[in-house]
């Protein structure tokens, strides 16, 4: 019933936080805009998480709504930078809810700030950046310190999770995905037939929109294999195609049903699930298929999240926050510990490349499929969290090697001195034969 109850705050999260946009308003068209360029919800989400802030603020301190706000500034009634400066004020004093804390944090509103100048600016106002520099100091971004993780605490947090979690923990921190990558893997994508296990990232699902191959360890594909095994009787060589988390809205109406059939479930809790099955259904009659996809890959972030913010709280030396009161552990940090990991094996324009990361230095960064696995496996010990007998047979390897290499250097000192030894007794032949002459 967890995951029940996790849908039924998200939904509620949603009706007190978002506030409806009117379908054919300044504010719709503009979000429309802004998909259309990025093809991305998240940076739809942002945008419409910033305009309603500022419509509320245009609302409370000023008693208008954005088109008489336009109107006012057209009629130079109102000066836009002074405007934008009001409203840095409302967000730095702001009383968020459940945020002991008052004022949203610097990067949070230097975004908003952009996001309110940008809608003017697509309205018709001209805001010049130069101007808004002389006149509003923008805040510093926040630069939140984050100790890097170890093996040791990566590997806590791996027994202390289910299956599901204990394998996105290892795949993450061993390839370098983003969450939203891994979200979104499907059967296809995964080559269990290479050495690594190859992960095709499709450009739809990633940040760049550019498609990329990563790897993942020995350890995170015998985990993968077990979870797919035991969630949908997946075995090797059978060529079925799924997503391997994304669950969609007719598999979650259908789960729900079948739960309202338990009549171990109490009373209290069916009502909750035929309201989540309503929303559910309306969605599903209302949203197109682009929004559909987009909750679903919401709501797999939003639970995996959860969990791993459940599972850290259950150990105490990993339950710790950030100077911005955020978890200390969280699924960003294990793409930050794969970067670190491979950077310290000497491979960091490697750990680049798998991650995904934009840079001139890697215009001509193109190693085939052969070179990549086979650069992976000379790091992949690095990246193995608790598997102990491939880490130990990686040692055993390197020390057999560090032995050859110690009798190679002996006897070629040993074949060095005996050259040496003949060279000096052939220069004294010769010293003497020219003693006699």
């Amino acid at each position: 019933m967890a995951l029940e109850q996790k849908e039924k705050k998200q939904l509620q999260t949603e009706k007190t936080v978002q506030k409806p946009i009117q379908k054919g308003s300044i504010l719709e068209t503009f979000l429309a805009k802004k998909y259309r360029a990025s093809k991305s919800f998240s940076t739809k989400t942002t945008y419409k998480s910033a305009i309603n802030k500022f419509a509320e603020f245009i609302s409370v301190h000023l008693g208008k709504t954005i088109d008489e706000l336009l109107q006012a500034i057209i009629a130079k009634e109102l000066d836009p930078i002074n405007v934008l400066d009001d409203f840095y004020s409302f967000l730095s004093e702001y009383k968020r809810p459940k945020i002991s804390k008052t004022g949203y944090p610097n990067t949070t509103i230097r975004t908003y700030l952009i996001i309110a100048k940008e809608l003017l600016n697509n309205q018709g106002v001209k805001i010049y950046n130069e101007d808004v520099r002389q006149r509003i100091k923008l805040p510093k971004r926040d630069d939140v310190y984050e100790e890097g993780y170890t093996k040791a605490e990566i590997n806590r947090a791996v027994r202390a999770s289910n299956l599901k979690l204990a394998t996105v923990i290892l795949m993450k921190a061993s390839s370098g995905m983003r969450i939203g990558e891994t979200i979104q893997l499907k059967l296809s994508d995964i080559n269990f037939d290479t050495n690594p296990t190859t992960i095709k990232i499709r450009k739809e699902t990633t940040k760049t929109r550019q498609l990329r191959f990563t790897h993942i360890s020995t350890e995170a594909t015998n985990s993968l294999k077990d979870y797919l095994a035991k969630t949908f009787n997946w075995t090797e060589g059978t060529k079925q195609d799924r997503y391997i988390i994304l669950q969609f809205h007719e598999e979650r109406i259908a789960k729900h049903k079948k739960t309202l059939l338990d009549p171990k479930v109490k009373k209290i809790p069916k009502t909750n699930l035929k309201r989540i099955i309503g929303k559910l259904e309306h969605e599903l009659k209302t949203l197109s298929e682009e929004e559909l996809y987009n909750k679903a890959v919401h709501s797999a972030r939003t639970n995996l999240t959860e969990m791993l913010e459940k599972t850290v709280r259950s150990i105490p030396e990993l339950s710790k926050k950030l100077e911005n009161d955020r978890d200390a552990f969280h699924f960003h940090g294990l793409r930050a510990w794969f970067k670190t990991q491979v950077t310290l094996e000497g491979q960091g324009d490697f750990a680049e490349a798998l991650m995904g990361h934009k840079s001139l230095k890697l215009i001509y960064f193109r190693a085939n499929h052969q070179a990549r696995e086979k650069t992976y496996l000379k790091i992949e010990h690095a990246l193995t969290i608790a598997d102990t007998e491939k880490v130990e047979k990686t040692l055993a390897q390197q020390r057999d090697r560090v032995q050859e290499l110690t009798e190679l250097v002996r006897e070629t000192r040993q074949q060095h001195k005996q050259d040496l030894r003949q060279i000096r007794e052939e220069f004294l032949q010769v010293i003497n034969s020219t003693k006699k002459v």
